[in-house]
C-alpha cells in the first residue's frame, strides 16, 4: 500500500471503485494514479496485481472475458470493500461491467444504451435511423452474408467483430481470397452469436472525438502500423488542443450522442472524415485508451480518466479546458519487439521533448510485439510529428544509458 492508504480507507471517503482490467505500468499507471486520488479502489483482473498494489485497496484475479466469474470475484471483494461504481477500458469488459451495475444497482448507462454502442451493428442502424452518415456495412452471421457485402461494397473492405472480445481485431480485406479467413478471425473475435460486420474501407482522415457530457473536448488522429497489416493497429496518435478538423466533426458527433441516448459522463466516438464529410464508425461510452487520454490531459487539461471514475460513482464530472499545445505518441512494436529497445523497464528522456518509456516485458498488441512507446509535446500537429520522427532517429544513433 503506498502512504496514501489512510486516506483511501477512511470511511468517510466515497465508496470503492471497481476497475476491471489493467496492462503495462507504463500505459496504465498514469489513469490508476488518477483514480486513486479522487477515491478508494479495487481490482479485478486476468492477472495478479503488483505495481497497481500501491494505488488499490485490494485485488482479485478472474477471467475477465466471463461475466459471471468477474461478477463473482466483485461479491468477494464487496464483503469488506463497498463498491459504488464499475469503471473499464476494454470493450470485451462492457458486459461484466453491465452485469456488476445491475447486481449492485450502481450508476451508469441504460441497457438501451450499452447494446447500442456494443452491438457494431445495432450502432449502424441508429446511425441511419437518425440520418447520421456512418461507415454503413452490414451485419453477417454467415460468410454468405459476408460474401453479398462484398458484392455490394466492393475491395477494400474491412472485416471486424460485431461485439469485440479482443482488440484490434478489425482487419482490411483487399480480394474475395483474404475475405475467408479474416471472416473466420473476425468470428474468433466477438462474442458468440453476435457475428460481424462488412463494411467498406473508406478514404479520408482518421479521427476520434472525445466528449464529456455531451461536450466535444479532444480529437485524436491515429496513422496504422503497416507490418502489422491487414490488422488496424495503431502505431501513432496525436492530439492537438486546437485541432482543425473539430468543425467537421462536431455536429456529427453531436447527433450520434443523442441518438444513442447518452449525455452524461465520457464518450468516445471513431469517425473518418471523408470528402463528403464526417460518417461515424463506431461509439464507446467508456474510454478504451488510457495512455490517449494521458495526452488529452496535457494538451487540453481537461482529465478525461478522473471525470469517468466520477461518473461511474454517479457523481458530478465537469472540467474546463486549457489549450497547451499538442502531445503525440508512438509504440514500438513489431515481429520481435525484444530487439527494438534495450535496457531495463522505466523512463528515460530522448531529446528535452521526448520520453521513452520501456515496458518490463514484450505486450501482445494485435498481431505484433509492443515493449514501450515515445510520447512528445509541441505546440501544434506536424511539430509533433517531426519530433517523433527526430526522436526515433535519436534513438536509432544513441546508445541506451540506462
Amino acid at each position: 500500500m503506498n502512504t496514501d492508504t489512510a486516506r483511501r480507507e477512511d470511511p468517510r471517503t466515497p465508496g470503492h471503485l471497481l476497475v476491471l482490467g489493467s496492462g503495462p505500468r507504463a500505459e496504465w499507471e498514469h489513469a490508476t494514479k488518477r483514480l486513486a486520488e479522487a477515491g478508494p479502489l479495487v481490482l479485478i483482473d486476468d492477472e495478479p496485481a503488483s505495481w497497481q498494489r500501491q494505488y488499490v485497496s485490494a485485488a482479485r484475479v478472474a477471467n475477465t472475458s466471463r461475466p459471471e466469474t468477474v461478477e463473482q470475484a466483485a461479491r468477494w471483494l464487496a464483503i469488506e470493500h463497498p463498491i459504488t461504481g464499475v469503471l473499464h477500458f476494454h470493450p470485451a469488459h462492457v458486459r461484466a461491467a453491465a452485469a456488476i451495475r445491475a447486481t449492485f444497482g450502481l450508476p451508469g448507462p441504460t441497457a438501451a444504451t450499452v447494446a447500442a454502442t456494443t452491438l457494431r451493428n445495432r450502432t449502424l442502424e441508429l446511425m441511419e435511423r437518425g440520418g447520421i452518415p456512418s461507415s454503413g456495412g452490414c451485419h453477417a452471421d454467415t460468410f454468405d452474408q459476408a460474401l453479398e457485402g462484398a458484392h455490394i461494397f466492393g475491395f477494400p473492405l474491412v472485416c471486424k467483430p460485431a461485439a469485440p472480445r479482443r482488440r484490434y481485431a478489425a482487419r482490411v480485406v483487399e480480394s474475395l481470397e483474404q475475405l475467408a479467413e479474416a471472416f473466420s478471425a473476425a468470428t474468433a473475435a466477438s462474442w458468440p452469436g453476435t457475428g460481424t460486420i462488412v463494411e467498406p474501407r473508406l478514404d479520408g482522415i482518421e479521427a476520434t472525438a472525445y466528449t464529456l457530457n455531451g461536450r466535444l473536448v479532444a480529437i485524436s488522429h491515429a496513422t496504422f502500423d503497416p507490418e502489422a497489416e491487414p490488422s488496424l493497429l495503431p502505431l501513432e496518435v496525436v492530439v492537438d488542443a486546437d485541432d482543425v478538423c473539430a468543425a467537421a466533426i462536431e455536429g456529427t458527433v453531436t447527433r450520434a450522442l443523442e441518438s444513442t441516448g447518452h449525455r452524461h459522463g465520457v464518450a468516445q466516438i471513431r469517425l473518418r472524415i471523408t470528402s463528403s464529410g464526417a460518417r461515424v464508425i463506431s461509439l464507446a461510452t467508456h474510454l478504451t485508451d488510457p495512455l490517449v487520454a494521458e495526452l488529452i490531459e496535457q494538451v487540453t487539461g481537461i482529465d478525461l480518466i478522473t471525470a469517468a471514475g466520477h461518473h461511474a460513482r454517479g457523481l458530478p464530472a465537469e472540467a474546463e479546458d486549457t489549450p497547451l499545445g499538442a502531445a503525440a505518441i508512438r509504440y514500438l512494436q513489431g515481429t520481435a519487439a525484444t530487439r527494438l529497445l534495450s535496457g531495463p523497464a522505466g523512463q528515460s528522456g530522448i531529446t528535452p521533448y521526448a520520453r521513452l518509456d520501456r515496458y518490463g516485458s514484450d505486450t501482445r498488441a494485435g498481431p505484433l510485439l509492443r515493449r514501450g512507446h515515445l510520447l512528445v509535446s509541441g505546440t501544434d500537429f506536424p511539430q509533433c510529428v517531426a519530433r517523433l520522427r527526430n526522436a526515433i532517429t535519436e534513438m536509432h544513433t544513441t546508445p541506451a544509458t540506462t
